[in-house]
């Protein structure tokens, strides 16, 4: 993510960035006030520019900034006064916006801003490439960003209330910070938005004692965060409470103590009566994460009173599951497991005229789109489940929702509710190639000839922003953790690699091969590139090709086990196959022969 940072670099010599904290008027807590220093009492402007320590004297209301720190070891108080601005801008997701800031601090050392309030700015406080900063007792209110912490270090928010902003406290690549005791409260939706806390790309921050109460989204979103502790907080009425997208890494309690968070929502007992929940609380996301000591009261680390008696056990390492392929071969749907010699037909009823097919979120329902209908199928027991008309013909997907299916082409957008029969569509004709359902469900990228459009399915169909690629993708995966698209480039050696919240390319990898198809390992570890002349398996961390595999055939479509130890390779042309390939050394084990070419293979697990 530092390429964005680096984006930034020009503004933050421009201006200096501020962090706030904000004081709760009464939702959740009213700490008891800290002994603080006192400083010279100063009248203030707005846009005021602030190399020593004051505590302003008046109330401010501003056309742009409010006030701006231009040097270290600087504690503005805002005594009690409230800076009010403009409004909150335009949407500039994902960069910050910063039409207007209350207090901006960047490139310092040792401010502290404190003690007041900060509304309807673009953004209330903002701090970029800050160290040992702290925000106090700051209140931040309808703005559309509250607190943006930006590429800094050791910075310490407390004691505030972040609430009815769009953004609540965000940080962006920011480390080793403290987040204690705040109110993260009532944020509002405008997509992207709703987040109570939000870290993004943010490693071995401290998140203790705050109220994350009734976000319209999500309470905590951590993507591409690493290494973070959180515990002790109040976690309720968000929408939903948290997701986590980094496997083993984030820990949701405090290791000395056994003591979590509280959640709301948790359905747990607690028999032996020591405060904490029997069984853990699953953190959403694709992380697969846990509080595994999770509090079955608010504030109950407050009243406990005896020690944690340790019920957790870990799950048990998960058995490799079952592999079906399902291959769509000539308008035929047809399935196969790994060892088989021939396919046979899956579809049989609707078997000569399959357009599209895509996986559902349970890993095991498959969707054919035929003659304008879309029929879900188990792939285990064979049973056709539903069968929907739609008016869209395009390329077809499932929703991360679990029950909506989508088929966006360039005559409209239509979602289909398959449980009730309700469909809607969607005025977009953006010419779909392919298509990464979100996970937060509102919204779809869609890879056209011109970039990745997002399209959200909760603002009527409307397309806010295009992520420009280097060129015409010619295949676009989507990594398991939802955070990272890959893009393959028409007529050019080079994969762009997009991140799904900051809606840019942050990298590119380089390759001695034109892609034409994409897959990536369980563990977003490798990434397999197919080709004319064969396939490899790239690391993307370092991008050093691991292995290679030569075929008579074209690549045409690749699909990975979900126990990463296999990769299907569709071949068309001079050999009309799926192979079967030991990963990630790509040693071919086996192939299971067609009758024509296949155009699209899915691996449905169980």
């Amino acid at each position: 993510m530092r390429p964005l940072v680096a984006r930034f670099g020009m503004l933050a010599l421009m201006a200096a960035v501020a962090c706030q904290a904000a004081q709760a008027p009464g939702p959740s807590r009213s700490p008891a006030p800290t002994p603080t220093q006192s400083y010279p009492s100063r009248e203030g402007t707005c846009a005021m520019r602030v190399s020593a320590s004051l505590t302003l004297a008046n109330d401010l209301t501003c056309a742009g900034d409010g006030m701006v720190v231009i040097a270290d070891n600087v504690t503005v108080d805002l005594g009690g006064h409230t800076l009010t601005g403009p409004g909150m801008g335009p949407q500039t997701w994902p960069l910050p916006q910063l039409d207007s800031v209350g207090v901006r601090a960047g490139g310092h050392t040792g401010v502290t801003v404190r003690n007041g309030k900060t509304t309807a700015f673009s953004t209330g406080i903002y701090f970029i490439d800050m160290v040992s900063s702290s925000i106090e007792s700051v209140t931040t209110l309808r703005n559309r960003f509250g607190f943006y912490i930006h590429a800094s270090h050791k910075i310490t928010v407390k004691d505030s209330d972040v609430e009815f902003n769009i953004y609540g406290l965000h940080l962006q690549n920011s480390d080793d910070c403290v987040l204690v005791n705040n109110v993260l409260a009532r944020q509002t939706y405008n997509s992207p938005g709703g987040y109570g806390l939000y870290l993004y790309a943010s490693s071995r921050n401290r998140v203790t004692d705050n109220t994350i109460d009734s976000n319209i989204n999500w309470g905590i979103w951590f993507s591409d965060a690493k290494e973070n502790v959180i515990f002790h907080n109040n976690v309720v009425g968000n929408n939903p409470p948290v997701s986590d997208n980094t496997e083993g890494s984030n820990v949701w309690y405090d290791k000395q103590t056994k003591e979590g968070n509280w959640w709301a929502d948790y359905k747990g007992k607690d028999a032996d009566n020591d405060s904490i929940g029997d069984t853990p609380y699953p953190i959403l996301g694709p992380g697969g994460m846990v509080d595994p000591y999770p509090f079955v009261a608010k504030d109950g680390w407050k009243t406990k009173r005896r020690a944690t008696i340790d019920d957790y056990e870990p799950a048990a390492a998960r058995p490799p599951r079952g592999v079906t392929i399902v291959a769509l071969v000539g308008g035929a749907v047809r399935s196969m497991r790994p060892g088989d010699t021939r396919s046979r037909e899956f579809l049989a009823a609707d078997s000569k005229n399959v357009r599209q097919i895509a996986l559902g979120t349970d890993e095991r329902t498959v969707y054919s789109y035929v003659d304008r209908a879309v029929v879900a199928q188990d792939v285990v027991t064979g049973e056709a489940r539903t069968k929907q008309e739609v008016t869209v013909d395009g390329v077809v997907a499932a929703n991360r929702d679990g029950h909506s299916v989508m088929v966006v082409g360039s005559s409209g957008a239509e979602q289909i509710d398959l449980t009730t029969g309700q469909a809607e569509y969607f005025d977009y004709h953006g010419g779909a190639e392919s298509l990464a359902p979100s996970y937060k469900h509102n919204h779809v990228f869609v890879a056209t000839t011109r970039g990745i459009d997002l399209l959200y399915l909760n603002l009527g169909g409307r397309t806010p922003y295009t992520i420009p690629l280097d060129g015409e993708p010619t295949a676009m995966v989507m990594a398991g953790s939802g955070t990272r698209i890959y893009a393959a480039i028409a007529a050019q050696h080079v994969i762009d690699v997009v991140d799904t919240e900051q809606y840019a390319v942050v990298d590119r990898i380089k390759t001695d091969v034109l892609p034409t198809s994409l897959a990536i390992s369980p563990r977003e570890d490798i990434l397999y590139i197919g080709s004319a002349s064969g396939a490899e398996a790239v690391t993307i961390r370092d991008r050093s090709v691991v292995s290679s595999a030569a075929f008579l055939g074209s690549v045409v479509d690749l699909a990975v086990s979900p126990n990463g130890d296999q990769l299907y390779v569709a071949l068309a042309g001079l050999s009309h196959a799926i192979a079967v390939l030991d990963a990630p050394r790509l040693r071919v084990a086996h192939v299971i022969e067609l009758d024509t070419d296949p155009s699209r293979i899915l691996v449905a697990s169980y």
